[in-house]
């Protein structure tokens, strides 16, 4: 459903930044109006065109992922890059299903209907479940010693409780912990943002159409709903306390996605015979989260993000106290006297990550439009990553099913959110970004020595990053190790790295739109990793590892 009313025109004008020693200095304007250098300019024309209403989100599956990826292989094809998906193309189709919530779900406590979305949520993939069961507390979620025991939640209706005041990010429910419990509601639905239930709710997509069978569904539920169920606030019961029967049904339902869901895959061959062989992987991923079919002011929830939630969905949702709405309306009264409210529904996703898809295409262009002796030694691949979003489903299934030898890839760098990083941004929540912020994450996990070619990359650039390895630390809680597409290529023993510049109030939000983009800085960036492709794909040597390639591939991600 696409908002009804235009985009924000960007009132800047943005200044080119200086070129790298590295980067082709012609600007002869190609067919699509790109030039061959990397420019502000030419990323926010692409740009402009990935995040583009008419995209709606690109959710994976959906009409607008496949009019994106249909973009990016034109881009490639005009470039003169050779394709490498499948059957001569340069798609690779991934197989996908969607997966949504029954609508005809429905909850009864004592006489009582709970509203499907207002009260509660299925979130587990199952298949339909008729319910006629007691109910029981099983006890806070971040208590694992005060928890009911299997068998305490045998045949019943298990709630768990998440506390006032605790992230849902921190929360760690084990549903298998009752297999032979009924259900298991969480009362942990006030704590789910609302882009997150809508996602639930309308749909997610799915590698896998099955619907499980015997797990007992997990039921997310407001602390009213919770509160009306066991007769109390869950936080003054004990475990064990028992509550009021509950019927109805819940399920799920499956259905193949509309559209085929697809990697793009390019290839820039290298000059030199006896390493061409051998491949730079240059990723960023093309999809995003959709839209919503619950429009919202789209300047009333910016002004509210930026003072109440400066992560965007990685802030809690929460209500404004009433000093924040005393800074909240100031900003919303200077949007109003510029134009009247605006709804949106359309989740663009231009940092998440058109940013790196836009990206990506102009390094290929820089690339391609060099003289064939003066290209890299070793080839270039290129990979559009699908289904990111989904669970870095995309590019778990290239590397799974690669279409060039995964031992041939010598590095990969992942672009993902790289184009904010303002000092009005703030990626850890509290600290204004810097022009120097530059999050890397995995660069040094296989590899030192390719650590150090990033490195020496950067510190050519005219105003080098600073890179912070914070997320990046053995054990760290957010697992960011863990969730950016670089992973599925560590885990085959390629040197990986991701880079991002952060979050930011617009993350996973209506008003992640091309007009709030720093386009020198994304500039920055993209010369950066031209820079570090060119040094890696020129070495007499690839990257060394320092650790032994992983044994198996599909074992759990460690952070």
């Amino acid at each position: 459903m696409p908002s009804v009313a235009s985009r924000l025109t960007c009132a800047a004008t943005l200044a080119l930044a200086a070129c790298t020693n590295s980067a082709p200095a012609t600007t002869r304007p190609s067919a699509s109006g790109t030039v061959s250098a990397i420019t502000p300019a030419d990323l926010e024309r692409r740009l402009f065109i990935i995040a583009d209403d008419s995209m709606m989100g690109r959710e994976t599956g959906s009409e607008g992922a496949f009019k994106t990826t249909a973009y990016i292989a034109a881009e490639f094809q005009r470039l003169g890059l050779k394709p490498a998906g499948d059957n001569g193309t340069y798609f690779q189709v991934v197989p996908f299903w969607r997966i949504a919530v029954d609508p005809k779900s429905q909850l009864t406590v004592g006489g009582s209907s709970l509203a499907l979305r207002r009260d509660f949520i299925p979130s587990s993939p199952v298949t339909t479940r008729t319910l006629d069961v007691e109910s029981v507390f099983a006890g806070p979620v971040n208590d694992g010693e005060r928890l009911i025991s299997p068998e305490q939640g045998r045949g019943k209706f298990i709630i768990v409780d998440l506390p006032p005041g605790m992230s849902l990010r921190g929360a760690q429910l084990n549903a298998r912990r009752w297999p032979d419990a009924v259900a298991i509601g969480f009362a942990a639905l006030d704590a789910v943002a609302p882009e997150q239930a809508a996602r639930i709710i309308e749909g997610r997509p799915a590698r896998d159409s099955t619907l499980n069978p015997t797990l007992p569904p997990l039921i997310l539920l407001t602390r009213r709903a919770a509160t009306g169920i066991l007769g109390a606030d869950p936080s003054t019961l004990s475990p064990g306390a028992s509550g009021k029967r509950v019927t109805g049904r819940v399920g799920f339902t499956n259905g193949r996605v509309a559209f085929p869901a697809r990697n793009v895959v390019a290839i820039l061959p290298g000059r030199d015979p006896a390493l061409r062989g051998e491949y730079v992987a240059l990723t960023a991923h093309n999809d995003h989260v959709g839209f919503d079919h619950a429009p919202v002011d789209h300047d009333s929830l910016r002004a509210f993000d930026r003072i109440v939630r400066p992560m965007g969905a990685d802030s809690p949702p929460r209500e404004a106290t009433a000093a924040e709405w005393s800074r909240i309306r100031p900003i919303l009264d200077s949007l109003r006297r510029l134009r009247p409210p605006r709804l949106d529904s359309i989740r663009n996703g231009a940092d998440d990550d058109g940013s790196g898809t836009a990206s990506i295409l102009e390094i290929a262009e820089a690339m391609a439009s060099t003289a064939p002796a003066d290209r890299p030694r070793r080839s270039i691949l290129f990979v559009s990553h699908t289904a990111e979003e989904a669970g870095l489903l995309g590019s778990a299934y290239f590397t799974d099913h690669a279409t060039v030898p995964t031992d041939s890839i010598v590095a990969e760098i992942d672009q993902d959110m790289v184009g904010r990083g303002l000092p009005t941004d703030y990626p850890r929540g509290t600290t204004p970004a810097e022009p120097t912020y530059l999050e890397v994450v995995g660069d040094q996990r296989l590899s030192k020595e390719f650590g150090r070619m990033l490195e020496a990359a950067n510190t050519r650039q005219p105003v080098p990053f600073v890179f912070d390895r914070t997320y990046a630390q053995p054990g760290h809680p957010l697992q960011y190790y863990c969730r950016a597409d670089h992973y599925n290529y560590a885990r085959y023993g390629i040197p990986a790295v991701a880079l991002s510049r952060g979050e930011h109030l617009d993350y996973h939000q209506v008003t992640d739109e091309p007009q709030y983009i720093s386009y020198p800085d994304l500039t920055r960036v993209s010369r950066m990793v031209f820079d570090a492709a060119l040094s890696i794909a020129n070495a007499d040597h690839r990257p060394a590892l320092d650790v032994p390639k992983p044994a198996d591939p599909h074992a759990p991600c460690r952070q």
